[in-house]
């Protein structure tokens, strides 16, 4: 698979959006499918029509998928050339056309079921390794705080080798070792809950989360210490850490942050971007960072989330259990 081009119509392309799945990580994992280079298109545009590529893969709606088959004089496929999707159970679709290999995705989950249409993009053979880091000095960036590529690192830094998600990776360890999770959250307002519980059974590690925006609600949900937060203010190491161990037990680690997003609320002391980060579990160390961010509301909100994962995998490595 040498060049591939990717066409995704404006309802796919939404459906992504609200997955919550940036492009970057859909032409990653094309890559370690064996493309060499990728390229993304909408499909209101009509580019692919006459389109040069090795490859073609569609994601769009199944009126827009049967349209595209149509053009191909493909309208009555074969059940060989179906392959089953969930969530919900629909269709995709695989043949050659004029010589390019074609995979057709409906809109749906494909990102959780990905490595069944990656292997017909890579006709079977292995998918490569993708090293994923937990930074942006990788060749793909796959959202802010997060990049990838084929090639380990020279200095072997590296969240996982088979392009998961950061989210995918730690509701797996969270299994492996048998606990569960639960988090105190302020400037990512439940962020971290919100982005683990995209993976299919998050439920069997994901306990609850708190978002504890105000001091008050930093009291009433995981017990800080009023004088902590009028000696060290909100955004504080003793504070976050605080809300770590006031969330953590024996059997449930604890992700605590608290920081200024912006763009308002900064200071000299503490400017918009500053964030405190804490894991937390009963038995051993509490273990806090923190972060200084730069970029709009949005992106310091989602580099903390990634941060707090990429730290409490880190600890979970050190644990024996």
């Amino acid at each position: 698979m040498k060049r591939t081009q990717w066409f995704i119509s404006e309802q796919g392309f939404n459906n992504l959006m609200i997955a919550g799945i940036s492009t970057g990580w859909l032409k990653a994992w094309l890559f370690s499918a064996g493309a060499e280079e990728v390229s993304m298109h909408l499909l209101e545009s009509g580019g692919w029509h006459d389109c040069q590529a090795d490859t073609q893969l569609f994601l769009a709606t199944d009126d827009e998928l049967l349209t595209v088959m149509q053009q191909h004089g493909h309208s009555d496929m074969p059940k060989e050339n179906h392959f089953r999707l969930e969530n919900p159970e629909r269709d995709g679709f695989h043949y050659t056309f004029n010589g390019k290999h074609i995979v057709l995705l409906s809109v749906g989950d494909i990102v959780f079921q990905r490595e069944h249409w990656l292997s017909l993009l890579s006709v079977g053979k292995p998918l490569l390794p993708l090293y994923v880091r937990a930074d942006d000095s990788m060749p793909v960036s796959l959202e802010p705080g997060v990049s990838a590529g084929l090639s380990k690192p020279v200095d072997g830094r590296i969240l996982n080798a088979e392009g998961l998600l950061v989210e995918e990776q730690v509701i797996a360890v969270l299994n492996e070792q048998k606990l569960s999770i639960r988090t105190a959250e302020s400037c990512t307002a439940g962020g971290i809950a919100a982005r683990l519980c995209r993976v299919p059974g998050a439920s069997g590690v994901v306990d609850r989360a708190w978002v504890t925006y105000s001091n008050r609600a930093k009291q009433e949900e995981v017990g800080v210490a009023t004088a902590l937060l009028q000696q060290y203010g909100a955004v504080s190491e003793e504070v976050v850490r605080a809300m770590a161990e006031g969330g953590a037990d024996a059997s449930h680690i604890c992700i605590a942050v608290s920081g200024i997003a912006g763009p308002g609320g900064g200071s000299d002391e503490k400017p918009v971007g500053t964030v405190w980060i804490a894991v937390a579990l009963a038995g051993e160390r509490t273990v806090s960072r923190c972060l200084h961010l730069k970029g709009a509301r949005h992106e310091i909100q989602s580099r903390t989330v990634i941060a707090a994962l990429s730290l409490l995998l880190t600890e979970m490595e050190k644990f024996h259990r």
